[in-house]
């Protein structure tokens, strides 16, 4: 199980109504629903993944979130997931507007492009591939994430649109960090924010 998922079954409690955004196959619903009593919808783009998610059993709709969003009443959710997506919609300022509206609360993971180790590598090899790939074989023209993003950065934005940081995690080493306080801008590869409205 990947780590971020951990943490996510960690801080959703019993009895919460969740959307997962940019849900793929669905693996993060399906270890929701064994939680009690957790209510899980799912939004995805991608066609084939939503026909697995509903082969699956699991309630999940096509579209474009940024416009599925605007459908949902307010505060319809406790949590609202994004998982690895963040950098690659569009309007990221825009989406997590929206957010606001449909959930409590919101938990994003995403790739820290100011990880020290990418940050050296795209210094010698002066190429952006390495902070926009989550793979070897993602290149700067055919990756999905279009918006780098550093710890900062995110901070700075959710603090601009009116969230409250509750907890941030290092994801590899899956535990909790205090920011600015440790150089986890630098240090930490992969991190997830626990937000609320």
């Amino acid at each position: 199980m990947r780590n971020d998922y951990k943490i996510i079954l960690d801080i959703i409690p019993s009895g919460s109504k969740v959307l997962d955004i940019g849900c793929s196959s669905g693996e993060l619903l399906s270890l929701l629903n064994v939680k009690d009593d957790v209510q899980t919808q799912g939004v995805e783009i991608n066609q084939e993944k939503v026909v697995t998610c509903l082969e699956n059993g699991l309630d999940v709709v096509q579209g474009d979130i940024n416009q599925i969003l605007e459908d949902f009443p307010h505060n319809q959710f406790d949590y609202c997931i994004l998982t690895q997506t963040i950098q690659t919609v569009n309007a990221p300022d825009k989406l997590l507007q929206l957010l606001k509206k449909v959930g409590k609360n919101i938990i994003i993971s995403f790739d820290n492009s100011n990880y020290y180790k990418k940050v050296f590598n795209f210094s010698v090899k002066g190429s952006f591939d390495n902070l926009l790939g989550e793979s070897h074989e993602d290149q700067w023209f055919n990756t999905e994430n279009i918006h780098p993003c550093s710890i900062k950065d995110f901070t700075i934005l959710a603090k601009k649109v009116g969230f409250t940081i509750n907890e941030t995690y290092d994801v590899k080493k899956n535990q909790r960090f205090l920011f600015p306080k440790a150089p986890s801008n630098i240090f930490c590869n992969e991190v997830l924010f626990n937000l609320s409205t």
